[in-house]
């Protein structure tokens, strides 16, 4: 019986060791298991910084995750494991200037709009049988440089609106030879020759400015910037005076990009203010937490607020009765919508990289309904082409007065 009670109490107390001994091991599981959990989620977090940070510091990167968004919500959104992004771009606005693109057959093109007060990124599109070209940065810039010779010669002291030369050859010479020793010549300012974008005027106006400041403004306005993988313009040092005449017209071998061209033109719409470009409008985490809202971003201060003023006068006259008034969209969009204040600044040479032809910029900005949009059109065309690269630029600007006309209405 002692035997048999000794057994009892040693099976019980084995029992309970082992009780004890399962329950600790379980309990050093559950937190060995709560441990990896949070370790998980903290280096979860930290990649979704570490992508965030990327983000905000990559322009290129912002507009590859782009290209992959789908429309949720009346927005752009792409999805990954760790971030939600929401974009800037207006979709309505961006799909009517798609439709547009393949309504006029344009093969080789781009538009880019900008929001000039905020630097949102509104539109960005490409024709299909070239879909990055907004961050194309080797298009000549033709005559679109004029706008930086322009404000080098106002902001320096150097020249002014009314600022007469008496220059040789007629305003589309593109010779320096002939705008120095022809027998016609014609006395021209600053204004008129923006507006029809003459050569001999800005070819003289450059070598009056000199390399020196002429390369120093260039870059204000971002010419050869390397931060933030933003597609910046690139610039070279003349190689002597005759080169720094071409390069003030526009015919040298300045290179840029859609997307800068509209910053440029931001710039002057913004008094002077360059502001840093965005395609992110909110991101979010894996837990739907909000990381980042965006926020208007100073990139620089170029040229004051009077030197963009009279940046942007010329840029109107060009409208009104310079290079594009005589235009069939311009006409129409002038007639049809007369409360819509646009300016801005033409642009053609010829483009020898892909694709090859004839380069035609519009640069410029428009004001409509309280909003401010800052932009830039590029066609490059062949011998046959349906749509011009500035009236391109009047066909996106009557979509959104449309746009905004509806949603006024409503």
């Amino acid at each position: 019986m002692k035997k048999v009670q000794v057994l009892v109490s040693l099976l019980l107390l084995f029992t309970l060791f082992g009780f004890v001994v399962h329950n600790d091991s379980e309990e050093k599981r559950k937190i060995e298991k709560r441990k990896t959990v949070l370790e998980f989620k903290e280096t979860e977090t930290k990649s979704s910084y570490e992508r965030l940070n990327k983000l905000l510091k990559d322009f290129s990167y912002q507009y590859y995750l782009f290209k992959k968004a789908k429309l949720e919500n009346g927005k752009y959104v792409y999805h990954d494991k760790d971030l939600t992004i929401v974009f800037t771009v207006d979709p309505q606005f961006q799909e009517r200037l798609e439709k547009k693109f393949k309504y006029f057959k344009i093969k080789y093109g781009a538009y880019v709009a900008l929001d000039a007060l905020t630097g949102k990124v509104l539109a960005a599109v490409s024709s299909l049988d070239y879909p990055d070209l907004t961050i194309k940065r080797t298009f000549p810039t033709a005559s679109t440089f004029k706008i930086v010779t322009a404000a080098t010669a106002i902001e320096t002291g150097i020249a002014d609106l009314n600022t007469s030369f008496i220059c040789g050859g007629h305003d589309d010479s593109c010779s320096p030879s002939v705008w120095l020793n022809s027998r016609y010549r014609v006395k021209r300012n600053m204004k008129d020759s923006f507006a029809f974008s003459s050569n001999p005027f800005f070819g003289n106006l450059g070598r009056l400015i000199g390399e020196e400041n002429l390369l120093k403004f260039a870059e204000k306005f971002g010419f050869n910037r390397k931060d933030y993988g933003f597609p910046w313009g690139i610039i070279r040092k003349p190689l002597d005076g005759y080169d720094l005449a071409l390069m003030a017209a526009g015919l040298g071998e300045t290179r840029t990009s859609p997307f800068h061209e509209a910053l440029i033109a931001l710039t002057i719409e913004n008094q002077g203010i360059m502001l840093k470009p965005s395609l992110v409008e909110k991101v979010y985490d894996s837990d739907g937490k909000l990381l980042f809202s965006f926020k208007k971003e100073k990139l620089a201060k170029v040229v004051s607020p009077s030197t963009a003023n009279k940046i942007k006068t010329m840029m109107l006259m060009t409208v009104k009765y310079g290079t594009v008034s005589d235009r069939k969209y311009f006409r129409k969009l002038k007639w049809q919508y007369p409360n819509l204040v646009i300016g801005g600044k033409s642009g053609t040479l010829s483009e020898l990289t892909y694709p090859e032809g004839r380069c035609e910029w519009f640069t410029g900005f428009m004001e409509y309904g309280g909003k401010k949009i800052a932009f830039s059109s590029l066609a490059v065309n062949g011998s046959k082409y349906y749509l011009s690269g500035y009236e391109l630029a009047a066909v996106a600007s009557m979509d959104f007065v449309k746009l905004n006309s509806t949603f006024a209405k409503n």
